[in-house]
């Protein structure tokens, strides 16, 4: 899997986030206080076509707190574990890439609102392997732990 793979479905997950945000952002911070700490995840379904082409998986989650703080505790959960290193890091857009050596995703925190932010984990999924955002989840849950805020998913991760 390469980091442009991640960067890419990165970058499709922030536009997608960032067309509405600026036409409808009242909307969007109201929408978005409805669904604080409930976790949704995208899997892109395999391409019965193009059986040995990559699929996306995208994991997203509304905090109830502000974006400088959420960032630093993701920083925080990566400095904690000796086996994950960081592919990319850019401070200034809240955005890292990371790896355990065998699954990589990459993080965004998103401002919504002063202390309203989004957390986006979005990671390409190579034919025959398996999704690493259950790994990413158990992150995002220990990150809302921590942060004492109630996040919840439809499946456990």
């Amino acid at each position: 899997m390469s980091a442009g793979s991640i960067s890419r479905c990165l970058i499709i997950a922030l536009a997608l986030a960032g067309i509405s945000a600026g036409t409808a952002h009242a909307q969007w911070l109201l929408l978005g206080r409805k669904v604080v700490g409930k976790i949704d995840s995208m899997v892109g379904s395999p391409d019965p076509a193009q059986p040995q082409a990559p699929r996306y998986d995208i994991a997203v989650v509304t905090l109830d707190a502000p974006a400088q703080r959420v960032y630093d505790t993701v920083i925080a959960t990566v400095a904690e574990h000796p086996d994950y290193r960081y592919l990319q890091r850019n401070d200034a857009a809240r955005s890292v890439e990371v790896t355990n050596g065998k699954k990589s995703a990459g993080v965004s925190v998103i401002s919504l609102d002063d202390k309203l932010t989004q957390l986006i984990i979005a990671s390409v999924i190579q034919p025959g392997e398996t999704s690493p955002v259950p790994f990413a989840l158990q992150n995002v849950l220990r990150i809302c732990e921590e942060m004492h805020v109630t996040c919840t998913t439809s499946s456990e991760p």
